[in-house]
Order: structure tokens, then sequence, then C-alpha cells
């Protein structure tokens, strides 16, 4: 199933793919993200954040590596 989760990166500071990677970190944390959903592809959500499709693949592997 594919997450409709957009997050909120306003709050966090530095580089928006660690602040990415931060984020998907809360929400794994807080229960917004279960452990076999899928996140929204790379280009939806650097639409939906306003941000490069790199952007996006940078904070996942962030996410990955953490």
């Amino acid at each position: 199933m594919m997450s409709g989760w957009i997050p909120d990166l306003s709050t966090i500071e530095g580089p928006r793919y660690k602040a990415l990677a931060t984020a998907i970190g809360y929400g794994i944390e807080r229960g917004e993200l279960k452990p076999d959903e899928r996140l929204p592809t790379h280009r939806s959500l650097a639409e939906a954040l306003e941000v490069t499709v790199g952007t996006v693949t940078r904070g996942y592997t962030e996410a990955e590596d953490r």
C-alpha cells in the first residue's frame, strides 16, 4: 500500500534531504509510517515538498542508512 504521508519539513533545520530523513524517523516513531507501508514516490514527494527528485532520493538514502 502506498503512503499518502507528506512530512512538514519547516520545523526541521539543516539540508532538506537530512530534514526528510529526520521526518521519516519521526514518522516511524509516531506510528504514522507502518512497517510494510511504501513511502510516496520520489517524484510525488518532491512535488509536494517543492524540492528536487534528487533531494528526495538523498533523503530516502539517508533515512535507510540511519
